[in-house]
């Protein structure tokens, strides 16, 4: 029990400061601030967060070193893979509502079922395949599909899904290589030295607030990414019962929404959202059993 409820709780807590991570991006995003500025200040304050955090502990070697130099190169190369991501969540969620930025992101758990037999080759049955159908037509009644609100951030969202599923499949292909933590210092290192590079040639004096902002945005994304991690590590063979809180991002997408961008949730989105949980739990449920 004690297992569950810790699985439980590092999920919530990924879906809680993933979304809040989104809320403050969406706020920085549409008052024209500079990616390299956001993701070069918070990721830094993030990094140094976690080195402090291993220093403390006496785990800086356990946590950063690794055996075989090629896990090295393997594991900034998963980091560099991840920058489109961040790019992308950073430009999207400035032309498209933070609760539907959520919902499209909750398709993840349906592209890692994907990657799971591709990659994993894992065998999944009718069932699996049925509720990935079903959930994506939930995902065609949230976006109700029309020339007036499809756009290429639409789209980009989803192929941010893809390097998101594909990312974390490949975590637990390779679990042996390194610890939650270390997979997560390496996977937000690629994208704070990328940002240094605009950086150096558009610096940034941040103000009080600025920096509050974006160093908060860079240690929150820095423990969701962890938490993910951790969760499913502890979790073991009951990760079929912690998944299907990983939904709960749509909850607070929809909240932070609803309380900072005077966004609105239709019955209609409603429908699909309830859709989509449910066919993912289903999915989720059926793979792991």
């Amino acid at each position: 029990m004690k297992i569950l409820l810790l699985g439980i709780f590092f999920v919530c807590l990924n879906t809680f400061t993933g979304s809040s991570f989104d809320a403050i991006t969406k706020y920085l995003s549409i008052n024209n601030y500079k990616w390299y500025h956001y993701y070069s200040i918070g990721g830094t304050a993030a990094i140094i967060l976690f080195i402090l955090l291993f220093f403390t502990n006496g785990e800086i070697k356990k946590h950063l070193t690794l055996k075989n130099k090629n896990h090295f190169y393997f594991l900034i190369l998963r980091g560099i893979s991840f920058i489109p991501v961040l790019l992308i969540v950073f430009y999207s969620l400035k032309y498209i509502p933070i609760s539907l930025f959520a919902t499209l992101i909750m398709t993840s758990p349906f592209f890692l079922l994907i990657f799971a037999k591709i990659i994993l080759k894992e065998k999944l049955n009718y069932i699996s395949w049925a509720a990935i159908l079903i959930g994506f037509c939930g995902v065609l009644i949230v976006l109700r599909p029309s020339l007036s609100n499809i756009n290429i951030f639409i789209f980009l969202v989803f192929f941010a899904v893809l390097i998101i599923s594909f990312n974390f499949t490949i975590v637990s292909k390779y679990s042996h290589i390194a610890t939650s933590y270390g997979f997560t210092f390496y996977q937000y290192l690629p994208i704070t030295l990328f940002a240094y590079i605009f950086f150096i040639f558009d610096p940034l004096v941040p103000s009080l607030k600025e920096f509050i902002l974006f160093s908060s945005a860079g240690v929150l994304m820095m423990i969701s990414m962890w938490a993910w991690n951790k969760a499913y590590h502890i979790a073991g063979k009951y990760s079929s019962i912690i998944s299907p809180f990983f939904f709960t991002q749509i909850i607070w997408g929809s909240l932070y929404g609803i309380l900072f961008f005077s966004e609105e949730l239709s019955s209609m989105s409603m429908m699909g959202v309830i859709i989509i949980v449910i066919s993912g739990t289903i999915a989720i449920y059926n793979r792991n059993k």
